[in-house]
């Protein structure tokens, strides 16, 4: 199994079989089993992709005496000839591990989860076994038996494949599925017919990055519903571990948007790789706007007027937060990676007034003591409310019911002009436009990042494509928040900070693969810009095709994509 592309757990991945086959598939039709938790066997293997070992049938349910004896039992099995194993989910999952064991020493190619279909109605156990066997055997294909409906959300936690034999009881029994499943019809409908056609949508929903989009449309019973919520919110360093870091618009459709990864990974990034510039004497936070950047919409433009004529060149002295749901806080040199769409009423949830406003209280704690003022309504002036009760200090309103009326605009900019900020200088100018590119590689490789790329010493060549260019070698580019790193950049936040790295201790000629990987940075997440190291020292940049973990533990498939390799 090599895995292609990943959207969350979720992956694309090729079964490198006679012809090969593209995972997620449906087992029975993409490539066959032999018969299911039999000790008869074909005599001759070869006419089987997956030959599944000899099993004892346990229930999810069993008691302890009775596993006990079944795991005595599965140690005696001669596993040579086969190179699938039978998983047997269980309630009492103390005995997962000795499974694994058996897993691990017999190097199994695929792994059978059985007991699914009672398993799904224990959400914490659907979600804790298929983590566990998709961390622990990165490159084994995960197979199990479920109904349609079932098969995005199955996916996006990690499946690879599923087991059609079951759907043949609703064809024998003249029903087929429907969009709406689980309501079954009882005209003529292929029911696997049915599942082929939700495989081919959830490969769409992977290659186009939009596989929990599709989850959050697909949730039809209130198994699917508790099962994401459970993952959402106990299990989100696995989600977010696999989730790609990219530059699409990430669209909130649901309740259930609020906790996707990309919204835990945001907060993480403001606290923890957030700083505000040097030398501001004031704080000014606005509320985002439905065109993406902020900065082009009308209202922001209408802001930034009133800002300008109240302070002229002092507007280098204010930082602007900007509140949003559901991130909670972008500052102004984020907009640009804070890409998403969502519904805009104006009516925030007491969840969404909460999240802003806690992450803004974190958020003012690396501020100093300087004014604050807010030109928010609705929604988020109640978060902004809620920062200032949380952190005690004072803030300044100059809304009214529209930030956009020309009364709360001439306030805002009565108010800006009231204060004494200081004289504006060329350096300070200057400073201020190389934190604006500095804060988005903070933003991918953490704090520092961007002053090992563009120190104060560096130049900054181009207009719309700027180069960042060090000691006359290019260290990376920048445009409209997208960047790029060279190899000499990477080298340079390598000794800064030891970051994004894989290590490798061969020449490198093309891409990485996960074979030679010798370790690699926790941090790293699919499609990070990361550098391959070689004896401390960057020997080429490229796109990581898996996390930083998965890439030590996974034996086949590319690791890293390489873009440039160092000279010399």
């Amino acid at each position: 199994m090599e895995v292609v592309k990943h959207d969350g757990p979720g992956r694309l991945g090729v079964i490198r079989l006679d012809p090969p086959v593209q995972t997620p598939a449906l087992a029975g039709v993409d490539f066959t089993l032999s018969p299911f938790n039999s000790f008869f066997h074909p005599k001759d293997f070869s006419e089987y992709d997956f030959n599944l070992a000899p099993s004892i049938p346990i229930s999810y349910y069993t008691p302890d005496e009775v596993i006990k004896k079944a795991l005595k039992r599965l140690w005696d099995v001669d596993y040579s000839k086969f190179n699938a194993f039978y998983f047997p989910a269980l309630k009492r999952d103390k005995y997962h591990e000795e499974l694994f064991r058996i897993i691990e020493e017999n190097e199994f190619e695929a792994i059978y989860i059985g007991n699914s279909k009672i398993m799904i109605r224990d959400y914490r156990g659907f979600v804790k076994t298929i983590r566990e066997l998709r961390e622990r055997f990165p490159n084994a294909v995960l197979i199990t038996d479920l109904e349609p409906f079932f098969y995005p959300l199955a996916v996006y936690l990690g499946i690879d494949a599923f087991d059609v034999r079951s759907l043949k009881i609703y064809e024998f029994e003249g029903l087929g599925f429907t969009q709406f499943s689980p309501i079954v019809w009882d005209s003529p409908n292929d029911p696997v017919e049915f599942a082929k056609n939700v495989i081919k949508l959830v490969k769409v929903a992977i290659q186009e990055g939009k596989l929990r989009y599709l989850v959050e449309n697909f949730l039809p019973t209130a198994m699917n519903a508790g099962i994401l919520r459970i993952a959402d919110r106990e299990n989100m360093d696995y989600l977010e571990k696999y989730t790609p870091v990219h530059d699409k618009t990430v669209v909130f459709i649901s309740d259930h948007s609020m906790t996707r990864p990309e919204v835990f990974r945001w907060r993480s990034r403001v606290l923890e790789r957030f700083k505000p510039p040097q030398g501001i004497d004031l704080l000014l936070i606005l509320p985002c706007s439905a065109k993406k950047p902020y900065s082009r919409s009308r209202s922001h433009a209408l802001y930034r007027k009133a800002m300008k004529d109240a302070l002229g060149n002092k507007l280098y002295r204010v930082h602007e937060l900007i509140i949003t749901s559901p991130y909670g806080v972008v500052p102004r040199e984020w907009e640009w990676l804070a890409k998403y769409d969502i519904v805009v009423t104006g009516h925030w949830s007491e969840w969404e007034v909460k999240f802003a406003g806690e992450l803004l209280a974190e958020t003012l704690e690396r501020y100093p003591d300087i004014p604050i003022v807010a030109h928010v309504e609705g929604g988020y002036r109640e978060a902004v409310k809620l920062a200032m009760e949380l952190t005690g200090r004072d803030v300044i309103f100059t809304a009214g019911e529209s930030t956009t009326s020309r009364e709360s605009l001439e306030k805002l900019r009565k108010t800006l002009a009231e204060f004494d900020l200081r004289e504006v200088d060329k350096a300070h100018r200057r400073y201020r436009f190389y934190e604006n590119v500095r804060k988005v590689f903070d933003f991918y490789f953490g704090l520092g990042a961007g002053e090992a790329v563009l120190p104060d010493n560096a130049q900054i060549v181009g207009s719309k494509m700027l180069r960042l260019i060090v000691n006359n070698s290019q260290t990376g580019t920048f445009q409209e928040g997208v960047i790029s790193v060279t190899p000499f950049g990477m080298q340079r936040i390598y000794d800064e900070l030891r970051a994004y790295w894989v290590e490798v201790d061969f020449e490198i000629r093309g891409d990485v693969f996960s074979a030679g990987v010798e370790s690699a940075d926790d941090k790293i997440r699919p499609n990070d810009w990361v550098g391959v190291v070689r004896d401390e020292r960057i020997v080429a940049v490229g796109r990581a095709v898996l996390s930083g973990e998965e890439m030590v533990r996974a034996k086949k498939g590319i690791a890293v994509k390489v873009k440039k390799r160092a000279k010399g």
